[in-house]
């Protein structure tokens, strides 16, 4: 399943309440509102959720027609910083990258799950994922098409990827950056919740870091990529949760909109 798939999975979770929620007691509805640090409103975050997703997916259909495959490529136009990561081509890495993103989005959800047990609270946490993960995509695409970056692999020659336009989305790197902003996501729900805290934000820098190595192992990034991409990643991981927690807010500006608040 991509990104973005699970991203509208987890935009209809909060929709669907536990079928007893009408006769929970008071002290259980008390607890949970305690526990809630994310005010959600579907009617609007559900559209801009299935809005951002459907506009991560549809550039992949209109692949053929979006990027022209243009090499061979000579190595010199990329910087000397980024050039080492021609010629690195590690398939597990590839796969490890997989796992770690996997587990870097479903791992904050099911320790609310286990924490919060399945009510409001837990919800709203999964629709603030949801929409940082639609987002997060939808911009990555973006860049990606915009840019249209060969990949290291591509540089080298892959036959795989020279003739293909899936060989020219190097900039700037998914896996990082979905990783990056799920983990910052949950390291501000952690900070909303229960206070500062130095572990989620250890885990973030150190899991990001991870999937940015094994990008770069597996040809598939250069370090430019993972960096732009761990960036990216940050920002909107901070954005929404912080939006929905009612501490920035979108403000007019004289060339379009601002964001202000106080974290």
């Amino acid at each position: 399943m991509s990104i973005a798939a699970l991203a509208l999975a987890l935009a209809a979770f909060p929709a669907a309440a536990p079928a007893d929620a009408a006769t929970a007691p008071p002290a259980d509805a008390r607890r949970d509102d305690a526990l809630r640090v994310y005010d959600v409103r579907l009617a609007a975050d559900v559209p801009l959720t299935i809005g951002a997703t459907a506009l991560a997916i549809m550039p992949y259909r209109l692949s053929s027609k979006l990027i022209e495959p243009r090499c061979p490529c000579d190595r010199r136009d990329v910087p000397p910083f980024d050039r080492f990561a021609i010629g690195l081509h590690s398939d597990a890495a590839d796969v490890a990258s997989d796992v770690v993103v996997a587990l870097a989005v479903a791992a904050p959800l099911a320790w609310d799950a286990r924490r919060l047990g399945f009510g409001p609270a837990l919800g709203a946490d999964a629709a603030v994922l949801a929409e940082t993960l639609a987002v997060n995509s939808a911009l990555v695409v973006l860049a990606k098409y915009a840019a249209q970056r060969p990949l290291p692999r591509t540089y080298a020659g892959d036959p795989s990827l020279v003739a293909r336009p899936r060989g020219y989305r190097s900039f700037y790197s998914g896996h990082t950056s979905t990783a990056v902003s799920a983990l910052t996501a949950a390291a501000w729900t952690s900070h909303l919740r229960d206070g500062p805290a130095a572990w989620p934000w250890i885990a973030t820098l150190s899991v990001g870091a991870g999937v940015g190595v094994l990008r770069v192992a597996a040809g598939r990034h250069f370090p430019s990529d993972v960096a732009m991409g761990a960036l990216a990643g940050f920002g909107v991981g901070t954005i929404v949760p912080l939006l929905h927690a009612r501490r920035l807010s979108l403000l007019p500006a004289p060339h379009g909109i601002a964001i202000g608040g106080d974290v």
